[in-house]
């Protein structure tokens, strides 16, 4: 199985909340750096702490 050098991905980041442990994925913004605080959680106001970092494969 062969992987050709030209393929595309998406990068995403996954955030959760660090007080009701909601979980939330959207697309990676510059800036964005793992153990770091990024937004207001939309489901109990708490702060979403980024966990990583992935990109997924196009096909």
């Amino acid at each position: 199985m062969s992987k050709s050098k030209n393929t595309l991905s998406t990068c995403y980041t996954s955030m959760e909340c660090n007080s009701c442990k909601f979980i939330k994925k959207r697309k990676f913004s510059n800036g964005d750096v793992v153990f770091s605080t990024s937004e207001d959680c939309s489901e109990c106001d708490g702060k979403m702490l980024i966990t990583k970092i992935f990109g997924v494969i196009m096909d």
